[in-house]
Parts: C-alpha cells; sequence; structure tokens
C-alpha cells in the first residue's frame, strides 16, 4: 500500500464528512471499501461484530497520535453504552485523497455514514460468510451469529446496501 495506514483513517474520516460515529462503523466502512477495491492493506478476521481489522485499530491509534483525529466517548442514552465519535481535527490540511482517490469511493462513503451500524454490520458479515468463508446457507448462519440483531428488516436493509454496491450476496440474486 502506498498510502500511510494512518492516512487511510484520515481519508474515510474526510469523505464522511469529516466526523464519523461508532468505531463498528468505521471498521465496516473500511471492509466493505477494501470489497470494493479500495486497497487498504488492511488485514481482516471475523471476529464479535463481523470482519475487523487490528490493522485499521493501530492505524486509527497513529492519526491520533499524529494529530489527523480525534477519538472522543459518548453515552447512549438509552443504556449509558460507551460509543467513538471520530471527528478529523480542525487545523488539519484538506485532503489530498490518494486512498480514496476514486469520487465512486468518497461517495459510498458518505452514504454509509449515515447508515444504522447493526445494518453495516449486518452487511459486511453476510459479505464475509459468502466471500470468505463460503459459507453455502449464509442466511441461517448470519441468523445463528447474530441472534435478535438479524431481524428481517434490518437483514433486507443490509442486504439493500451490498445490492447497491454490487457484492455478494445480494449481487448474485439481483
Amino acid at each position: 500500500m502506498s498510502v500511510e495506514p494512518e492516512r487511510v483513517v484520515d481519508e474515510i474520516l474526510a469523505a464522511a464528512g469529516g466526523r464519523l460515529v461508532s468505531r463498528i462503523r468505521l471498521q465496516k466502512i473500511a471492509y466493505l471499501l477494501d470489497q470494493l477495491g479500495a486497497r487498504s492493506g488492511f488485514r481482516y478476521v471475523y471476529h464479535h461484530y463481523g470482519p475487523y481489522s487490528r490493522d485499521l485499530d493501530a492505524a486509527i491509534f497513529d492519526a491520533e497520535a499524529f494529530g489527523l483525529v480525534e477519538e472522543t466517548y459518548e453515552h447512549r442514552r438509552l443504556d449509558g453504552a460507551r460509543y467513538s465519535v471520530f471527528a478529523r481535527r480542525a487545523d488539519t490540511e484538506p485532503t489530498a485523497f490518494s486512498y480514496l482517490s476514486d469520487e465512486r469511493l468518497r461517495d459510498v462513503v458518505k452514504r454509509l455514514a449515515g447508515v444504522n451500524a447493526t445494518v453495516l454490520e449486518l452487511a459486511a458479515t453476510a459479505h464475509w460468510l459468502v466471500a470468505s468463508e463460503r459459507v453455502p446457507d449464509w442466511k441461517a448462519e448470519i441468523i445463528r451469529r447474530k441472534g435478535s440483531k438479524a431481524r428481517e428488516d434490518r437483514l433486507a436493509e443490509a442486504l439493500g446496501i451490498l445490492r447497491e454496491l454490487g457484492l455478494p450476496p445480494a449481487a448474485a440474486q439481483a
């Protein structure tokens, strides 16, 4: 990869409008971008919330250390659970996109930045099950792994996103 990993984080945030809520959302956007050919160089494994990259976590830490982004924490009103909010530093130079040089990929970030994090988790997981694990009955498997998160409405929305992106399993069904 010719772009430093911390710059990948910065470019994703810049494409999202300078702010992105949730570490899960950032992980899933990066994963889906890579499936579309963005080539971050991050390696992914399956973890609790679907495809996960330790490389991306390290890149977030580095992006903070280099003063590119800030991570703050807020709490959900419903249950007090803590979540991350990522923002580009106000004094950061405007981004000359290299990792996301393709405007289509920047548009994908804008689109996904507003999608519910659980829906993104389901979309990335469905893709992972088909593309990486090659699970024949991926739908039964995603329901087994995700339980109530995989409600029919959320799963349908996740598949709609994959269809828009042209990624399996939804793209294969179109």
